[in-house]
């Protein structure tokens, strides 16, 4: 089995996708999200980065195929054949495929012997996701999991502060993440699709990034909007499209988590942390923080700090993974922390449905950083145009 390489018809890459996912052949097209600035709104739009082309994994090529999607042209050739990407050739598999598809194909991946980065989640049921996680921690190859917000600098400067006690301990949070949702991609609003997995993930793994492992979660969740357009027609929406979760620390910090696509624009904190002597707050969203600010009790008073690289890219856990293969280094993205989140995700379906707090069964060490962030307050920052990530 190979990866073959099909042109599709101009701004169809995604469409092109969907009616693969739709025969249950697996493709995906490389993507990243950005925000689009109008007049009257603003939004994030979903980019392919690679224009023109849809990538198949087939046993063996048939030109039927091609010529049934409508959204594509023809296949990729060098001398008139057909290119085909052996499996020998590659050494990291990015999963970018339908949250549905992530567990399994990472479960192959491994079992090539090929380092991979998923997208979250790393699997939509408990089943797939012991079974996944049973053959990373077997594996000599590394399993990367999204999402990467240990990794941005922000975060590891709040971090720092919880640990000198900044703030004191910490007894309350709140995280919010949201808005109003694709209009592409039929599977978002699918079983095994929606905000929390695609959204809610980020608070998540920020919060007990910052704060630890969960002991219990309760949950609420509901279909907002039953009918959605994407890509132009109307679909009936299958899955819950907006969450108010209480999750409960170990440490008994209590923290509410607000995501859905839902939400049409905000302007608050993403992350807010309050403890005994002080409140720590997270401006911006956790994948692309912009600054975070303190108030102290002692000095009675806010102060601001901005973001300390400004440049962080919200998808380094690439680069991160690279260097570690290449260095052979330890990633800083935990994967029993990466499965720690993803359980409490799935869990919070099962609280929801069941109108009941449910326990949470797995944990993780607290995540160390050995690099000391710099940071400066922000009278002082006044170029932040050549940041040292």
């Amino acid at each position: 089995m190979g990866w073959f390489v099909a042109y599709t018809k101009p701004r169809a890459e995604f469409k092109a996708q969907d009616f693969y996912s739709k025969t249950g052949i697996v493709s995906y097209v490389p993507a990243f999200s950005e925000e689009r600035q109008w007049s009257d709104r603003q939004k994030k739009v979903k980019r392919p980065a690679i224009s023109g082309y849809v990538f198949i994994k087939l046993d063996k090529l048939t030109y039927n195929l091609i010529n049934s999607n409508p959204f594509t042209r023809n296949i990729v050739k060098s001398e008139g054949v057909a290119v085909e990407i052996e499996d020998k050739e590659i050494d990291v598999v990015l999963i970018l495929t339908s949250m549905n598809e992530h567990a399994q194909i990472a479960k192959e991946a491994l079992i090539q012997q090929k380092h991979v980065l998923v997208e979250k989640p790393m699997a939509t049921n408990m089943k797939d996701l012991n079974k996944l996680f049973a053959i990373a921690k077997k594996s000599k190859k590394i399993l990367l999991a999204a999402p990467f917000v240990i990794l941005s600098p922000t975060f590891q400067a709040i971090h720092q502060e919880l640990i000198k006690g900044t703030i004191g301990k910490v007894s309350l949070a709140r995280a919010r993440y949201g808005w109003a949702g694709p209009n592409w991609g039929e599977w978002y609003y699918k079983t095994g699709g929606g905000p929390l997995f695609d959204l809610g993930v980020y608070n998540i793994t920020t919060l007990t990034g910052l704060l630890g492992p969960v002991k219990k979660i309760t949950a609420k969740s509901s279909i907002s909007k039953p009918i959605r357009t994407i890509n132009g027609e109307k679909i009936k929406v299958k899955t819950d499209d907006n969450f108010q979760i209480l999750l409960e620390f170990k440490n008994k910090c209590l923290a509410v988590v607000t995501t859905g696509f839902t939400m049409q624009q905000y302007n608050s904190p993403a992350i807010e942390l309050y403890g005994a002597d002080g409140t720590i707050q997270m401006l911006g969203d956790d994948w692309e923080p912009k600054s975070y600010e303190i108030w102290d009790n002692k000095r009675s008073s806010w102060e601001l700090y901005k973001t300390p690289y400004a440049n962080w890219p919200w998808a380094s856990g690439f680069t991160h993974l690279i260097d570690c293969i290449i260095n052979k280094k330890k990633p800083l993205i935990n994967l029993d922390h990466a499965y720690h989140v993803n359980e409490i995700m799935i869990k919070i379906y099962e609280a929801s449905k069941k109108n009941k707090q449910i326990d949470i069964q797995s944990t993780f060490k607290d995540l160390t950083f050995n690099k000391k962030i710099k940071i400066k307050k922000s009278h002082l920052d006044h170029d932040r145009n050549h940041d040292d990530i």
